[in-house]
């Protein structure tokens, strides 16, 4: 009893996280011997070397024991849940340790692998590996010397897929924000930024613009802040993207020698899984009575805009097929409106905006900025019900207890709004998935309007989409309605995934998640999903079932990740009261006032900066992010 028990612990090495076969073609595998109390056994290891991010090679590593898996599979062992250990060494020093879940089916007739991600520098390391039970003792070892190089392309979370579903893997979204290659757009007529050779999500990134004549000067803007201005060849720039991984914007404006703007053009930087992104510049020329409107648009990944859309509020203003996107506007008309709304559709039918909110002096919530912050806030009063028809001067902001100037102020209801359903389907809740599937239904039912989008993952040891992002409602309502309950608990992978959905949206976010337990499966650990909520910029609402009020450990996460997220925990004895709960969550998201104010921080990028909101009616509280990280 006691060797089989041992020989189904080991038959782990034979499965992955994803419990799939590794797609061809692969480098060559490496041998090595896993050595147990049973036995010495052969053991295959391919090491991948997928890209760099921040200055380390991403390794992702398969392990395969094909003797020792069918020969459990072979005795009746049909199911395996345990844990891999290792450490990475150089020189005899102790460099870096892991430790990943491990868990699946096995069969005679197939060879599963088990694959992870590690970030390592270029060198010659040594992997030490073990396998057992849960917080037990090893019950068989292995090692691996290896030679790391230097790559010279980014990693981007698309290289490590999850082996099952469409998403990438959790482990790929923390080690590297995405950095795919972009290619350009057609060529704009007089002034236009070049793809770089090497995009990077943090650190330092370079880029170039080429000018035809009369441009002879350049400046460079990040978000709304200059950066630098050149007046001969390369006009090029290069900016310090910070240590956390973020969206921005990269504009470039060129001048004719009487300091005429002739043209100009933007770039996305870490514009997520997008395979378009689109920047809208407007130009106000009040002297003639016109605004001159430019859509850029950028490939990313091969990505094709088969059409283009300019929007005044709700009306169209202009439409095309391609590049270059120019369009003149009365200023009288665009003095009047509240938003300027750029949309490119690429091939595959998904949507990528830029909106330019045109009330208040900034000009602007949504755009992306260095040095400007974004809040969601809802305001409460003694009842806990949600109050609206408050005005900009209602609130005050103060980020680490320094007041904060606001430069921008709107109310919920006219941004866009992108939610996402994260679904537990482990199988300890098949009995709540009735109550699920209806709430989750009606959620998207009422919530979801013209400009909005959702999105549905369900996780058991994996995460997987049952809805990729988009705006149809009815599709949403029945993946809500599909999920189904068994296996494990990877909670905190899914809650990174569900976040990294919002990288490349504009407007209102939020992530609802319902589950009935500790996480106990993930590769994500704790402390690094907790950074991630704070710099993702979307408050999470959990909804627990059934959690023991004994378990601390559990509560006590899921209710500081809502807090710091801006978002909030409801806890349930069972699944019937869901529907009186998205009810609420579906009021706070409508009721909300976006707030955004220019940080005059001395902090590094990739600091925690604390943020207050108050609200000077009596009685009344406001409900926002704890703090961020930029």
């Amino acid at each position: 009893m006691r060797r089989a028990f041992a020989a189904l612990l080991l038959a782990g090495f034979g499965l992955a996280a994803a419990l799939a076969q590794a797609p061809p073609p692969l480098p060559e595998p490496k041998k090595t011997d896993l050595k147990t109390k049973a036995g010495t056994f052969p053991m295959d290891v391919t090491a991948e070397f997928l890209g760099m991010a921040n200055k380390k090679t991403i390794v992702r590593i398969r392990l395969a024991a094909p003797e020792l898996s069918r020969g459990a599979a072979g005795k009746g062992i049909s199911r395996f849940q345990g844990e891999l250990r290792g450490a990475i060494l150089q020189n005899g020093e102790l460099a870096d340790v892991f430790k990943y879940p491990v868990a699946g089916d096995l069969a005679t007739d197939k060879v599963f692998t088990y694959s992870f991600l590690r970030a390592v520098a270029p060198g010659s390391w040594r992997f030490e590996m073990a396998l057992g039970p849960v917080g037990g003792p090893d019950f068989g070892k292995a090692a691996l010397d290896l030679l790391v190089p230097e790559l010279g392309t980014p990693f981007r979370p698309d290289m490590a897929p999850a082996e099952a579903g469409t998403l990438p893997s959790a482990e790929a979204v923390v080690l590297a924000a995405p950095a795919d290659e972009p290619r350009s757009p057609a060529a704009e007529p007089k002034l236009r930024i070049r793809p770089p050779s090497r995009e990077a999500p943090v650190g330092l990134l370079r880029l170039e613009a080429d000018v035809e004549p009369p441009i002879v000067k350049v400046e460079f803007y990040l978000g709304d802040k200059k950066i630098v201005s050149r007046t001969r060849p390369p006009y090029s720039v290069e900016i310090d993207l910070g240590e956390v991984p973020r969206e921005q914007t990269l504009r470039a404006v060129g001048y004719d020698d009487t300091g005429q703007v002739i043209d100009e053009d933007a770039w996305a930087v870490n514009a997520g899984s997008a395979r378009l992104a689109v920047r809208v510049l407007a130009r106000p020329e009040t002297s003639e009575g016109k605004v001159y409107v430019k859509v850029a648009v950028q490939s990313i990944s091969g990505g094709v805009a088969k059409k283009i859309e300019l929007y005044l509020d709700s009306r169209k203003i202009r439409e095309w097929s391609s590049p270059p996107c120019d369009a003149v506007i009365p200023y009288a008309d665009y003095a009047r409106a509240a938003m300027l709304r750029a949309t490119a559709v690429s091939e595959d039918g998904k949507e990528a905006n830029d909106i330019k909110m045109l009330r208040g002096p900034s000009m602007t919530v949504e755009s992306v900025r260095v040095d400007v912050v974004q809040l969601h806030v809802a305001a409460m009063d003694k009842d806990a019900h949600f109050v609206r028809g408050l005005g900009k001067e209602s609130f005050s902001i103060k980020e680490d207890g320094r007041p904060q100037t606001m430069t921008g102020f709107e109310v919920a209801e006219n941004l866009p709004l992108t939610i996402g359903l994260v679904v537990d389907s482990s199988g300890s809740m098949e009995k709540s998935m009735p109550y699920v599937h209806d709430s989750g239904g009606a959620l998207f039912k009422n919530l979801i309007r013209a400009r909005d989008q959702g999105f549905v993952i369900e996780f058991r040891e994996q995460a997987k989409f049952l809805q990729e992002l988009t705006a149809d409602s009815e599709a949403l309502q029945r993946a809500a309605r599909d999920t189904r309950a068994g296996g494990a608990t990877a909670l905190y992978d899914a809650i990174v995934l569900g976040l990294y959905q919002f990288r490349t949206q504009i407007g209102r976010k939020a992530l609802i998640v319902i589950t009935d337990g500790a996480d106990n499966f993930s590769h994500v650990e704790y402390p690094t999903l907790l950074r991630y909520a704070r710099s993702a910029g979307a408050p999470i609402y959990f909804i627990g079932l059934g959690i023991p009020i004994t378990d601390f450990g559990s509560r006590k996460a899921i209710k500081e990740i809502a807090s710091e997220s801006g978002g909030e925990v409801f806890m349930l004895k069972n699944a019937k009261g869901i529907g009186e709960i998205t009810t609420r969550i579906e009021e706070e998201l409508r009721s909300q006032y976006i707030l955004a104010f220019r940080s005059d921080s001395q902090k590094p990028p990739g600091e925690y900066r604390a943020v207050a909101v108050t609200i000077d009616k009596p009685g009344l509280v406001a409900r926002t992010v704890r703090g961020y990280i930029p």
